[in-house]
C-alpha cells in the first residue's frame, strides 16, 4: 500500500474514474447514468495528500467527460482551510456543477443529504465505521461484473 505522500493527484483521479465507470455501468438508466459519490476525508488533511492540486485534477477530467453524471458529491469532514480551498475552486464553475457538491463539516447534514440514519452511523461509531459496515454489500450490489 501506498503513503500518501506517494500518492498523486493522478493517481486519486484514476480512481475517482474507475469508480465511476463501476457505477454507470450499472446505471439504471444507461443513457442518463447519475452517481452521487461520498469522500470521506476522515483524518485526510491538506498536509496529509489530499492538496488543491488534486481537486484541480479531478475537475479537469470530470467535467468534460462526465458533465451530466454526477448528481452529489458529499465531501465530509472537511477541514476549515480545505472547505476554504475547495468553495474558492469551485467558485470558478457553473451555479449548476456548484449545486452538486456538498463539503461540510456536519454529520447532520450529510445524513440529510445523503437520506443516511443519523442514529445507525452513530451507533457504528462514525462515518468509517457506518462505511466499513455497509461497504461488504455496496461491493456485492455495485462492483461485481
Amino acid at each position: 500500500m501506498q503513503s500518501a505522500g506517494d500518492i498523486t493527484a493522478d493517481d486519486v483521479t484514476n480512481a475517482f474514474v474507475m469508480f465511476t465507470e463501476r457505477m454507470l455501468r450499472k446505471a439504471k438508466d444507461p443513457r442518463h447514468p447519475k452517481t452521487c459519490q461520498f469522500i470521506d476525508l476522515s483524518d485526510v488533511s491538506i498536509t496529509s495528500g489530499f492538496r488543491v492540486e488534486s481537486l484541480k485534477k479531478i475537475y479537469s477530467v470530470f467535467e468534460p467527460n462526465y458533465p451530466e453524471t454526477l448528481y452529489k458529491m458529499v465531501m465530509y469532514p472537511v477541514s476549515t482551510m480545505l472547505g476554504t480551498t475547495a468553495r474558492t475552486l469551485l467558485s470558478f464553475v457553473n451555479e449548476k456543477t456548484q449545486s452538486k457538491f456538498l463539503i461540510t463539516n456536519s454529520l447532520d447534514q450529510v445524513c440529510s443529504e445523503l437520506g443516511w440514519n443519523k442514529d445507525e452511523v452513530d451507533e457504528c461509531g462514525g462515518i468509517t465505521d457506518f462505511m466499513a459496515k455497509h461497504e461488504e454489500q455496496s461491493t456485492l450490489m455495485v462492483f461485481n461484473d
